[in-house]
């Protein structure tokens, strides 16, 4: 059976601070006597469900439409189930007892996601985050992943993560952070409909955009 992990586009969706809002400018319209329905979509590319391409953080990495196809497909996708508070990190004490031999896809489920709906002030200033050292280990010692899934808006807290450069992003997606592959960024991704479920293949799909830092993705899981 396959699931969708991701949220639908909409206007007036939440959106990470300052972004940009999304819109629907209708272009032609049948009921105003053209042959069919067409529209303008403006939407920022982190907004909503998004992959955050290593371009984001890095001037020479991988675009959008650079970013190899295996990095869209696992099959050996482990979800990391850690109740957290608000603009509480994960960190490496959450990986412990989990097998990280094949895991090419780690999605980690805060539980931030009961916020969406019933409180989107705290949702959209107060979400968790991955700490610095937990990015640096993701990258530097578990060689077969390939991407993170995150419950909430962004790799790194709103407020540290400014005042000290993004060092989540940086340590996943950058090459001056380090030279191994980099790891791909899935956020904004709704994590609910897997719990308590054997996870066996995620299939992500962004539109191939061009030479961008992100964009919109579509999230599939098989599960059991």
């Amino acid at each position: 059976m396959f699931i969708e992990l991701s949220y639908p586009i909409e206007e007036k969706m939440l959106t990470y601070p300052d972004n940009p809002p999304t819109r629907f400018e209708p272009v032609d319209r049948i009921e105003q006597g053209d042959v069919a329905n067409t529209t303008m979509i403006h939407h920022f590319s982190h907004t909503g469900t998004h992959v955050d391409a290593p371009y984001h953080f890095c001037e020479d990495g991988w675009t959008l439409d650079q970013i190899p196809l295996e990095y869209f497909v696992f099959e050996h996708p482990l979800l990391v189930n850690r109740e957290k508070e608000p603009m509480e990190l994960f960190t490496l004490e959450d990986l412990e007892g989990l097998d990280l031999s094949r895991v090419d896809l780690l999605l980690f489920r805060s539980g931030f996601a009961r916020f969406r709906k019933e409180d989107p002030a705290t949702y959209r200033f107060l979400f968790p985050g991955i700490s610095p050292e937990l990015a640096k280990f993701l990258r530097e010692e578990v060689p077969s992943l390939r991407a993170i899934m995150l419950d909430f808006l962004s790799a790194d807290p709103i407020v540290s993560g400014a005042k000290e450069g993004y060092p989540a992003h940086r340590w996943l997606l950058s090459k001056n952070f380090s030279r191994k592959r980099p790891i791909i960024i899935f956020e904004d991704v709704n994590l609910e409909p897997v719990v308590g479920k054997k996870i066996k293949r995620v299939i992500a799909l962004p539109v191939r955009f061009k030479g961008l830092d992100g964009g919109p993705v579509s999230i599939l899981a098989e599960v059991e």
